[in-house]
Formats: structure tokens, C-alpha cells, sequence
């Protein structure tokens, strides 16, 4: 505590606080990225799970078209 105090006392309030407001940006920043990130590749997973179910169903439906 006496270290912040000191530091406000030697750079003042305003640069402090402009120091801790950049750093909540920057982990604000990249948690942000990590999270979106994290949402796309769940949600590409899915999907591709998905097409290789429909690519099974078309698989089948040719098969059936070939037969007759």
C-alpha cells in the first residue's frame, strides 16, 4: 500500500490511474479474444459434426438413387 501511495505521490493521481485503467483494458483485451475465440471453435465443432452427419444422409440417399 505504501508503495502506491508513494508512486501517486512522486508521478501524481492522473498518471496512476491512466496506468490502471490501460491495464484493465489490456486484460479486458485479451480475455475478450480468448473467450471469442473459445466461442467459435465450440460452435466450428459443431457444425462440422453436423455436415458429417449430412454428408452420411446424402451418402445414403445416393445409394438408394443408384439402386434403381
Amino acid at each position: 500500500m505504501e508503495d502506491i501511495l508513494k508512486l501517486v505521490e512522486n508521478y501524481g493521481l492522473s498518471l496512476v490511474l491512466l496506468l490502471g485503467s490501460l491495464y484493465a483494458l489490456y486484460r479486458f483485451f485479451f480475455f475478450s479474444i480468448h473467450e471469442v475465440k473459445n466461442t467459435f471453435s465450440k460452435h466450428h465443432e459443431k457444425n462440422a459434426s453436423n455436415m458429417e452427419e449430412i454428408k452420411k444422409k446424402i451418402d445414403i440417399i445416393l445409394e438408394y438413387i443408384r439402386k434403381k
